[in-house]
């Protein structure tokens, strides 16, 4: 979706690779609802690994299902300085 230009991409490849994305992440929906972090109640190394997938997940235009506790957990990363100045950083350089 980045490196690919549009008119090459392999539609039913990304579909299949979102399709299987969203089972993984309806699994962090579940915690997510249950707590604020993956673990629990403080950020871990867990949180700091699937939070650098997640600024991706959410700045590729796709069509995503709805997942509140994760959309909600992503504005709460996004609300950490750290996590805005060494994750959400461009990777425009990157973009076909």
């Amino acid at each position: 979706m980045v490196r690919t230009p549009a008119e090459r991409r392999d539609t039913a490849l990304v579909d299949a690779a979102l399709h299987a994305l969203t089972g993984r992440l309806a699994i962090a929906e579940a915690r997510l609802a249950r707590h604020p972090f993956l673990c629990g109640t403080a950020l871990t190394l867990a949180d700091i690994q699937f939070g650098h997938i997640l600024y991706r997940y959410f700045d590729i235009p796709l069509k995503r299902t709805e997942m509140p506790a994760l959309h909600a957990y992503f504005q709460r990363l996004g609300d950490r300085p750290a996590y805005r100045r060494h994750v959400m950083v461009s990777y425009e350089a990157l973009r076909a």
